[in-house]
């Protein structure tokens, strides 16, 4: 029995060869934060749309590439024109969820913003994703070391946002933001390999463990980035929003940029 032990740690590791991958991270890209809000408690926004994310590889030897997911939030009013929010990524690579905290300062309230009304108002928020993988440390190593990775990522937002009224029904806003933060990484080794009679043979850890190594790793990185906005409410309900955000990023020693346009839906009750 023990013979065979090598030999299907060896044929465990071919078949999880195909769907391995490096340490990497999403940043997400879709912003949909207007400077116009209600000035009463108690009124809430549902919302919808898509979100573009960059995925970014520790490994600079990957290149990087882009991943499409929903994002929804929910908010409510708390009074003085100050907003409270719980949002969402799923469905793509990353998940993630955000928690902000938004006060308009300048202009008119959203039920009572008319044509050519400017607003501004300044938003805070905390992100948080998950990930886990499989694989060697550096990309394509399929013969190195392999081991499980469990992948934290906090990031906090701060921005300034700015908007003009084009009509009752429609708004054109934009933002200005920055974001700060640290991923932790815990690396669990699986499979080593060993030296016997000349062969390199692949050995499971959980067999020897003394032979393995756990470590962990942080990072801090930021972004930076504007966006562009315009909202069209069709009811006092309902309302969709194109948005176009450019984000400049480093992590893992990466610097990276990025243009993406995303659509929201908004629902107000």
């Amino acid at each position: 029995m023990k013979t065979l032990k090598p030999l299907l740690a060896f044929i465990a590791l071919g078949l999880l060869a195909g769907c391995q991958s490096t340490t990497e991270t999403g940043v997400s890209m879709a912003r949909f934060e207007s400077p116009e809000i209600n000035s009463d408690p108690f009124h809430f926004r549902a919302t919808v749309g898509s979100d573009t994310s960059k995925i970014i590889a520790k490994d600079t030897s990957e290149s990087t590439s882009t991943s499409t997911a929903l994002t929804t939030s929910m908010s409510m009013t708390l009074g003085y024109s100050t907003e409270l929010t719980l949002g969402a990524g799923i469905g793509g690579d990353h998940d993630y969820e955000k928690y902000a905290i938004k006060h308009q300062f300048y202009g008119s309230p959203l039920e009572s913003a008319a044509e050519k009304n400017l607003s501004m108002a300044v938003s805070l928020g905390y992100i948080r994703s998950k990930d886990s993988g499989y694989g060697p440390l550096l990309a394509g190593n399929y013969d190195d070391d392999t081991y499980d990775w469990d992948l934290s990522h906090d990031t906090y937002d701060i921005a300034l946002i700015s908007g003009y009224r084009l009509s009752s029904k429609a708004l054109l806003y934009g933002s200005v933001f920055y974001q700060k933060g640290s991923i932790d990484v815990d690396y669990t080794q699986m499979y080593y390999l060993a030296s016997e009679e000349g062969a390199m043979l692949t050995r499971a850890c959980s067999d020897t463990p003394e032979q393995c190594l756990d470590f962990s790793a942080d990072y801090d990185g930021h972004n930076a980035g504007v966006s562009i906005a315009l909202e069209y409410a069709f009811t006092h309900w309902f309302a969709i929003t194109g948005e176009a955000v450019y984000k400049s990023m480093n992590w893992f020693d990466r610097s990276e940029s990025e243009t993406a346009a995303n659509v929201n839906f908004e629902f107000r009750f």
